[in-house]
């Protein structure tokens, strides 16, 4: 028996020594490297939202933070950005030019915007931005560069906060005729033009994901968080720059584990999920709630034993569109709203990315998606761990369920949906599959 244990001891010891020999990690160890790069546009800007005004200056600077995380001969790179949307093309030229940079597999890039509302207005540039936006693929290829030129062997953990507080569903039904106001209507707070509300239409997702990489002597490298809430917190009417609740998180994360630390932040599904309160002056207090939740789930985190398998898949999907001329008479004007028609992405092709970390599944998709389709995601992936990043690698508007659809509202116009429902069910299906394939390759 003792002959035995001495010959298994030696064997690993041998492994171990071969793969020092060759400079190579042993099979299934975990490299991981954080990145991050200035993407703050200029004063003078076009900032996103309804006004589309110019910037007037910066309360906290905009970052692309980049996790490149490697495992055997599988590199992933996940990029958080705190813009509101990101455009096929840019998206494309940044992955074009950190592949040519790090050799990492085009495939194998995800640019996940936090969906800021205190950023440039991406999707159709305008003149005061066309310089800034050209040298932004440059500015997110810097900071995949950097994560990749930073690689070392890590250790993962894996933690979790549930958060009720600070945010809901922002579709309610009316009694009056069955269908949805949007919570920010001033109507709602008209009795005579609402009556009644019969709550909310749909749920939230009070999951707060955080994947925390320790370096092998301890420290804390940074992190990957996943929260379904749009980022409208901060007070845009003074038109300035900010990462909003996304950078309240990542301030919070340096203050618990040093200035070293990154924290890539991506959107959940939160296409019908806003803040309580938004674009108010007190926004850093209201964004304080998350931060804590997210610091919490960081510190109670478990670490992931084993080998850490590291996958990544991406599929193009020419998902039908909507008709345009699909519109109820009255429909907007029912909401007091602008006519939004005649916006359109400019591709017919939508790209639809998984990944893997161990454990830990991540979907992709392309628009601003409805909270129950990516629980229905989480719902149906084969991982015991699943997150959706809203948003990734380009903006193809909201993405509503049918039940939705039915109720109108904001999202359902025609001008900010795009995609038909036939459209949206198969980009979440196939965001599905591919977690399948990852699931079951491995």
């Amino acid at each position: 028996m003792r002959r035995v244990l001495a010959l298994g001891v030696g064997l690993i010891l041998f492994t171990a020594a071969a793969f020092a020999e060759v400079g190579e990690d042993p099979p299934g160890e975990l490299r991981v490297g954080f990145g991050q790069s200035d993407i703050t546009p200029p004063v003078g800007a076009m900032m996103t939202g309804a006004g589309l005004e110019r910037s007037v200056g910066t309360d906290d600077a905009l970052l692309a933070k980049t996790l490149v995380v490697q495992s055997g001969d599988r590199t992933l790179a996940i990029v958080g950005v705190d813009l509101v949307k990101i455009r096929l093309d840019l998206a494309d030229a940044a992955i074009a030019e950190a592949a040519q940079r790090t050799g990492i597999d085009r495939d194998a890039v995800m640019i996940c915007p936090s969906h800021n509302h205190s950023s440039p207005f991406v999707p159709m540039g305008g003149p005061n931005n066309k310089d800034y936006l050209s040298t932004l693929p440059g500015l997110i290829a810097d900071s995949i560069a950097q994560a990749y030129g930073a690689l070392q062997p890590a250790r993962m953990f894996l933690g979790r906060s549930l958060v009720y507080e600070g945010l809901h569903n922002r579709r309610v039904v009316s009694k009056a005729d069955g269908l949805v106001l949007n919570t920010w209507l001033k109507k709602l707070n008209d009795l005579e033009q609402t009556p009644q509300v019969l709550g909310t239409e749909g749920p939230i997702d009070p999951e707060l994901w955080v994947a925390r990489f320790d370096a092998l002597d301890g420290r804390v490298l940074g992190t990957l968080v996943n929260f379904t809430c749009h980022p409208a917190l901060h007070d845009r009417r003074g038109r300035k720059w900010s990462a909003d609740f996304p950078g309240v998180i990542a301030d919070q994360m340096a203050h618990a584990y040093g200035e070293q630390v990154v924290c890539v932040f991506t959107q959940g599904a939160s296409g019908n999920v806003n803040p309580n309160t938004q674009f108010v002056p007190d926004w850093r207090e209201k964004a304080a709630v998350f931060a804590r939740a997210a610091v919490d789930a960081a510190k109670r985190a478990t670490r992931i034993e084993g080998p850490i398998a590291v996958g990544y898949a991406r599929r193009n999907v020419r998902a039908p569109r909507r008709d345009p001329a699909d519109h109820r008479e009255g429909a907007i004007a029912r909401l007091d709203w602008r006519d939004p028609r005649g916006v359109a992405p400019r591709s017919p092709v939508v790209p639809v990315n998984a990944a893997r970390i161990g454990p830990l599944g991540i979907a992709t998709n392309a628009g601003e998606l409805f909270v129950e389709w990516g629980l229905s995601v989480k719902k149906r992936s084969p991982f015991p761990h699943t997150i959706v990043s809203e948003l990734t690698n380009e903006w193809v508007g909201y993405e509503p369920t049918a039940q939705a659809f039915q109720h109108e509202g904001y999202e359902a116009l025609v001008g900010v949906n795009f995609v038909s429902l036939e459209g949206i069910q198969m980009l979440v299906d196939t965001a599905v599959e591919l977690l399948q394939e990852l699931w079951e390759g491995e």
